[in-house]
């Protein structure tokens, strides 16, 4: 086994290179890597200063949306490919991609994520009213457009599993463990997404590890208080 990701357990960049691999049944190891409190190499690994970070033997590549097309092309010949081949197809599943990436991800990590978990790992108080104006105000942006994305169909291209569907729920995975998911009854196409996503083999296996992690975490924090 060659392939090594570096990253963190909670970060939705990781879990979508991690259920890459995973969905595509391509042997890899996690390993460890906290962006606060980095490897003295961290920048030769990653010059930016993000993660996740791929090894391939003496192959290093950063960026999740790199690395799911470096994975997805590198393993192509065996198992189902998850960029389609069609150009508009493969456009649209790069934008839905990019679009939780970006519009997705910083009303959750900024907004409810790190005001309820990052604040108290780092001996804070959990900002509520950052989570509740990100709620009401900021996140139905997002949410909206890709419930109007996903109306009438099981997945956002060519009826079957694609990276689009894997980045949008590893965004959507960290409102779940926040206890913050949207309601069904406002956004009943995407929350339908999000339950069969969930239901999958991998994914459920990965959620499970996540929240046994995430409440590990929280209970040493509390004995240490």
């Amino acid at each position: 086994m060659s392939i090594v990701i570096h990253g963190s357990t909670l970060s939705p960049f990781t879990r979508k290179v991690t259920l890459v691999a995973l969905e595509k049944n391509i042997p890899f190891q996690s390993q460890d890597l906290n962006p606060y409190s980095p490897p003295s190499n961290f920048e030769t690994m990653s010059p930016l200063r993000q993660i996740p970070v791929l090894q391939d033997g003496d192959y290093t590549l950063n960026d999740s949306s790199a690395i799911s097309a470096y994975l997805d092309a590198a393993y192509s010949g065996v198992h189902k490919a998850l960029l389609p081949e069609a150009p508009k197809a493969r456009g649209y599943v790069l934008w839905i991609e990019e679009y939780a990436d970006t519009a997705l991800f910083q009303c959750i990590s900024e907004g409810v994520f790190r005001p309820i978990f990052i604040t108290q790992f780092f001996g804070k108080p959990i900002d509520m009213a950052t989570v509740q104006d990100t709620i009401a105000n900021r996140l139905p942006v997002p949410l909206g457009y890709l419930e109007t994305q996903i109306i009438g169909k099981n997945f956002f291209a060519e009826e079957r599993l694609t990276l689009a569907d894997i980045a949008v729920y590893a965004q959507l995975a960290n409102l779940e463990h926040a206890q913050h998911l949207p309601e069904t009854s406002v956004y009943p196409n995407l929350m339908a997404h999000f339950g069969r996503m969930k239901s999958r083999g991998p994914i459920a296996k990965l959620f499970t590890l996540e929240a046994q992690y995430l409440n590990g975490m929280l209970t040493q924090l509390k004995k240490s208080v």
